[in-house]
């Protein structure tokens, strides 16, 4: 059951105002704070700029169903689309997307960043008494430091070498130095990013404790297993992209074993469990969830579930939700597309009970078969209209699952291949899919732990990442090796930031492009 305290988000006194004059720094808008001794006077107040940081981290990844783009679409693994603006990807591995810009801008990351790293300074000045307990100050100095370090390493992985912002920007004068000229931010390397997103994240393990589930924020707000599982992502990405760095595969390792032996979370046994299970993993706050996005319409945080792409439902969702099959928009199950292929090939899968609880009559009729994570949905009291329902589907970003397979991987990485084997086969246990037989080099085992997260992760916006951090390509058309010599991995970034920044250098692949 969804639990968090309704929380209303005053962006008020320390509103992140649009004003054109404040935006020549990375397009970021200063936060606004007329007397900043008053607000920051209570923990109530904390509380609610927490909460505030929050929901700018959701309205970054949701807005324009970014969060699709960046991390699902580029993977290629069940879903097409059907969708006229992400065909530039699927078709061609084009991000430069129609009435799509968000996806190319990182100001709403910005601007959560900032407001997060804006929290830390502040709340580390009030004094302990004006909290409940110390352990309070420290949980809203850890909320804020792990929302600080997802939103960086998110940028991390949607455009590589970004710049890092080390102070709170409060005002106009702060993006002008002493002689009178524009502050200029350059990028700085993909790696140095993620050491700055690991500090943050290793912050907030040693300021948060651990929660369990039926606590009333599990899962959507932070506590220690929480950034444990951040830091897994972090250490794990750093060490593919740093000629499998041995330290960080060891930390990755570290960080997954202490969230499996210490979060309280437990996995979702689909064969027993069954739609229940399922149901209640993607409604939210289950028993497996880690981190995840609320989406609940008793606390008004949904929206209603429409048709077309303007959210992540319309771009998911088909018959019997929407009663038009092939209408050119409504998405299914390409059995032309990686996952299908590997699922058909592949013996093991017959019986696995992913196909039937994850989709709509999957393998039946392609043209019904759609993805049900998002499926969720209460029905809209003040209409008579049978559709008017509003979503009541997380969007989960970690959870327990993602844990075994990531230290799977790290295992793999490190040659320790019965480990990896362990790993993969408690995930695969619980969808009654067979024990691994295959191959244990580790070309093999990547891609067989590939195919596990891409049937386990379906719709959650993991493939396209997984895709990089693996080096593993198979069933993208458009991926060749002097794309990735460019990182057209990587998404462009948006003209206007460089206009506003001449520091910012667009990615090599995207120069001319744009």
């Amino acid at each position: 059951m969804k639990q968090m305290k309704n929380f209303k988000i005053y962006i008020m006194a320390f509103c992140l105002l649009g004003a054109t004059s404040c935006s020549d720094l990375l397009d970021q808008e200063p936060v606004s704070i007329t007397h900043p001794d008053v607000f920051w006077d209570s923990q109530a107040n904390a509380e609610q700029a927490v909460a505030g940081a929050y929901s700018l981290f959701k309205e970054a990844i949701m807005t324009q169903s970014n969060f699709l783009y960046w991390g699902e679409w580029t993977g290629m693994t069940f879903m097409n689309s059907r969708n006229w603006i992400v065909n530039y990807i699927e078709n061609s591995g084009n991000y430069v997307l129609a009435y799509r810009d968000a996806s190319i801008n990182w100001k709403n990351f910005y601007r959560t960043a900032n407001w997060a790293y804006t929290i830390e300074q502040y709340v580390t000045d009030m004094p302990v008494e004006l909290f409940d307990s110390k352990s309070e100050k420290d949980r809203i100095l850890g909320e804020a430091a792990f929302i600080r370090s997802l939103t960086y390493f998110y940028m991390a992985r949607i455009w590589g070498d970004v710049p890092i912002v080390e102070q709170s920007i409060e005002s106009s004068d702060q993006l002008i130095s002493e002689d009178g000229y524009i502050v200029e931010t350059s990028r700085v390397s993909e790696l140095e990013v993620l050491d700055y997103a690991l500090e943050a994240a290793n912050k907030s393990i040693a300021l948060l404790q651990y929660s369990s589930p039926g606590a009333s924020n599990w899962a959507i707000t932070a506590n220690r297993a929480s950034a444990e599982a951040l830091k897994a992502h972090i250490t794990l990405w750093y060490a593919s992209r740093d000629n499998n760095n041995p330290e960080m595969i060891q930390q990755s390792i570290d960080a997954t074993t202490a969230v499996i032996n210490n979060s309280g979370a437990s996995l979702i046994d689909y064969v027993n469990e069954g739609k229940d299970g399922f149901d209640e993993m993607c409604i939210g706050q289950s028993k497996t969830g880690l981190f995840e996005i609320n989406i609940s319409a008793e606390m008004n945080e949904s929206f209603r579930l429409i048709q077309y792409d303007d959210n992540h439902t319309g771009l998911t969702l088909n018959y019997p939700v929407w009663q038009s099959v092939n209408n050119g928009i409504s998405p299914y199950m390409d059995p032309d597309f990686y996952g299908n292929e590997m699922m058909a090939a592949d013996s093991d899968r017959e019986n696995d009970v992913r196909k039937e609880l994850f989709f709509y009559e999957y393998g039946t009729n392609t043209d019904y078969a759609y993805l049900q994570k998002y499926a969720h949905a209460e029905q809209d009291p003040a209409s008579e209209d049978a559709y008017a329902q509003f979503s009541e589907s997380n969007i989960l970003i970690f959870r327990l699952a993602d844990m075994y397979l990531l230290r799977a991987e790290a295992n793999t990485r490190k040659g320790q291949s019965g480990l990896a084997i362990a790993d993969l086969n408690t995930i695969r246990s619980q969808a009654n899919v067979p024990n691994y037989t295959g191959s244990t080099d580790t070309e093999s085992l990547i891609k067989a732990i590939f195919d596990e997260r891409a049937i386990e992760f379906v719709g959650e916006a993991q493939s396209g990442y997984d895709r990089i951090r693996m080096d593993y390509y198979d069933g993208v058309p458009w991926v060749n090796q002097s794309r990735n010599a460019k990182k057209g991995y990587f998404w462009p970034v948006h003209p206007s930031v460089i206009s506003r920044n001449p520091a910012i250098l667009q990615t090599e692949y995207w120069r001319g492009k744009l």
